[in-house]
């Protein structure tokens, strides 16, 4: 412990100098030259470290990366975090890293550039204490994260289920919590097909689709509860052309959310259902959609990866305690395939997506070195929790 703690506070400077040299560029997920230039800056890192790096392109988004670093054991890790941030073009220029207090701002800071880097710096101090009980620890580098992983999921699935567990670097929370429990993310959209008509002379003769799709708005936000931690919220409404035109067409996109599989299907068949249940009539109703993003319940595994994380923190001086959230991440992803996983691992941090994200400055040692002990314990716990796994 006291090994990877001196080669963590040598390396504060240099850990510094990275943080600016990732924050201050823009690499908005649709921006792929931007996206590229981030991975390729930490492709070069990893090489110079001597871990084995794979560049994997793509044609729209970023091209994504993994990183090996091979031991001389049995067990393997797998490490997650993603090169996008959500800010346009522009923004690095406008609002480059500063400090401010003991807070570091910029965008993509705390989402989650840090992350990366802490990642990168707790395999790193492992590789310098001589740490090799171990057979690969890796770490992927997702380019498209902030829109769900439509080009990195397909890359990253094949390669989780191989791993004895995953730890993603999402910030930890404001408070300092770790991630133990996700809900899962499901999106529908609902649309409706009527009858246009004069709606002074003759609207007797139309079939009103905005009219039906209230009708169904109402019914679906009806769902909420049906299943322990089932939320369900109606966000995006259109329909109409004009105000003396009995609408022919309207749609709605609604967010699912669910804490188990479980709630997943109750809610997902009750949307799907709801299609049959017309008010207005000459109206037809179809939804179509799916949770894409998996639930992440807390598993038996989940609750010893976090009691593992308790063990180290104190050892290290500190204490962490575990919680649920309701956005989701490629920790959902990972959970699906029946992985264990643990999310927020990176520095402490807050208001994401805003001016003002930032990292506390005074966590990103104890925070590294939590992730680098925590990845030796796992490693040597790795018979526990595959029979964790099992249950």
């Amino acid at each position: 412990m006291q090994t990877l703690i001196a080669f963590l506070e040598q390396s504060r400077d240099a850990y510094s100098a990275d943080l600016a040299a990732l924050v201050n560029r823009d690499c908005g997920t649709y921006n792929k030259a931007g996206v590229d230039a981030v991975g390729e800056w930490i492709a070069a890192r990893c090489a110079e470290w001597q871990w084995q790096i794979e560049r994997m392109p793509q044609t729209k988004f970023g091209d994504c990366w993994l990183a090996r670093m091979r031991g001389d054991g049995d067990g393997r890790l797998m490490l997650m975090g993603h090169l996008d941030t959500v800010y346009p073009d522009g923004t690095a220029a406008k609002r480059p890293m500063r400090v401010e207090g003991a807070h570091i701002l910029g965008p993509g800071i705390c989402d989650m550039k840090a992350g990366l880097l802490t990642g990168m710096y707790a395999m790193r101090a492992l590789q310098v204490s001589g740490f090799r009980d171990f057979a690969e620890i890796v770490f992927f580098f997702n380019s498209d994260e902030e829109i769900g992983s439509p080009s990195s999921k397909p890359l990253y699935m094949p390669v989780a289920p191989e791993m004895d567990a995953a730890l993603v670097l999402e910030a930890a929370r404001a408070n300092g919590d770790i991630v133990s429990a996700r809900k899962g993310a499901g999106h529908y959209i609902i649309r409706v097909r009527g009858k246009s008509a004069h709606a002074g002379v003759e609207p007797e003769k139309g079939a009103n689709a905005i009219l039906e799709l209230s009708h169904q708005i109402v019914a679906v936000q009806q769902l909420n509860a049906i299943a322990p931690g089932v939320t369900v919220t109606v966000g995006v409404v259109s329909g109409g052309t004009r105000s003396n035109v009995v609408p022919d067409a309207a749609s709605a996109e609604v967010d699912v959310r669910a804490t188990d599989p479980r709630g997943a299907a109750i809610a997902a068949d009750a949307i799907s259902a709801l299609a049959g249940r017309t008010t207005v009539a000459g109206t037809h109703v179809t939804i179509d959609g799916s949770f894409g993003c998996p639930p992440m319940p807390k598993t038996h595994a989940t609750a010893f990866l976090v009691e593992l994380t308790q063990q180290v923190a104190r050892e290290l001086g500190f204490s962490v305690s575990d919680t649920a959230t309701g956005g989701v991440s490629d920790a959902n992803v990972i959970a699906g395939l029946g992985v264990p996983v643990l999310d927020g691992l990176g520095p402490i941090g807050g208001l994401d997506h805003s001016p003002n994200e930032y990292i506390d400055a005074d966590s990103i040692v104890p925070r590294t070195a939590l992730l680098a002990a925590l990845m030796q314990r796992v490693l040597r716990e790795r018979e526990r929790l595959r029979a964790l796994r099992e249950k």
